[in-house]
């Protein structure tokens, strides 16, 4: 079974996978069947084609490995000579070196508590379990290594990185049976383990970043890898119906307050609050040298994955700058 014969099966409800091989992948249990339905939307004919197609165009070069030294030829490129052996041995010759095609994606992905905010299948862990679902697609379609990370306050499941169909079945299981936790968001520990891997990774963090998170390690790790930072966010979170009075709940500590958002003034203020968050997210980014995406709940996150690696295709040096 190919790769997106997986990522469809799956994204119609009808269950994970278990261990076996990566041309026949066996359907789970009944309890798996119900549970992957968070990971349902609409997959269009050639979808996952477009995404990893942009994917591949975006992607960050990884270098050359070096491969032999041998004798000058006639034709070699003469840019290729090494000058030291050529002195050594006093006649001429050059390095031969491959291309190291396979790139390392790691995928960050935030469980914690103030991910449960949203409708029926709509919430923000939904969405961002999808997100994750079709990048390990795209990138495992083209050939990289892909490890996944969730995270709360620590890091709750880790999936060093490799390929193929049935790792990208493991990885599918995993973000299935994830559950929003109790915990607090700290990318912090995403830091310090992702601190720790060899440069040139393409790092994508997938979160709604409504904690503070310090930029310091962030910068180390955006100057040696590809740093995305994939904000997923709920729109009434940013601009609440004005319904009357709304009992609200901070899902990660647990406080809870009555407010009237029928009343003009609270009602305003608590959109600039939300501007507020916003634009605090951008400035983390521009800090940290992280490209920032926005993923909102009510839409396909196919379509800002689209556009986030089309956009870097046009310009993949791409820096934000600080506003």
């Amino acid at each position: 079974m190919n790769i997106k014969g997986i990522i469809e099966k799956l994204t119609r409800g009808r269950g994970d996978f278990a261990e076996g091989s990566a041309d026949e992948l066996e359907v789970d249990a009944a309890a798996i069947i119900r549970q992957a339905r968070r990971l349902r939307f609409r997959v269009r004919p050639g979808a996952i084609a477009a995404l990893a197609g942009a994917y591949l165009g975006a992607r960050p070069g990884t270098g050359l490995t070096f491969a032999e030294l041998r004798a000058y030829e006639p034709g070699d490129d003469v840019r290729r000579l090494d000058w030291n052996a050529t002195a050594r041995q006093g006649r001429p010759y050059v390095r031969r070196c491959v291309e190291e095609r396979a790139l390392t994606v790691w995928l960050a992905v935030d469980v914690s508590a103030s991910m449960r905010f949203g409708g029926e299948g709509e919430t923000k862990a939904d969405r961002a379990a999808q997100a994750a679902a079709l990048l390990a697609a795209a990138a495992i379609q083209n050939g990289d290594r892909v490890g996944l990370l969730l995270v709360t306050d620590h890091i709750e499941t880790e999936l060093l990185p490799a390929g193929g169909a049935r790792h990208l079945a493991r990885i599918v299981r995993s973000l299935v049976a994830a559950s929003t936790s109790s915990r607090r968001t700290s990318l912090g520990a995403v830091a310090t383990r992702l601190g720790r891997t060899r440069r040139g990774a393409l790092i994508l963090l997938i979160s709604d970043f409504l904690s503070h998170e310090p930029v310091g390690r962030w910068r180390g790790i955006a100057r040696r890898n590809d740093l995305i930072a994939l904000r997923i966010v709920d729109p009434r979170e940013e601009a609440p119906p004005r319904s009357g009075l709304v009992d609200i709940a901070d899902l990660e500590s647990g406080r809870k307050r009555t407010i009237d958002l029928a009343s003009r003034s609270i009602h305003a203020r608590y959109i600039k609050i939300a501007k507020r968050r916003s634009d605090l997210f951008l400035d983390w980014c521009a800090d940290a040298g992280a490209s920032p995406v926005r993923i909102d709940t009510t839409v396909d996150p196919l379509l800002p994955l689209l556009r986030c690696f089309q956009g870097r295709e046009a310009a993949p040096f791409h820096r934000p700058k600080k506003r």
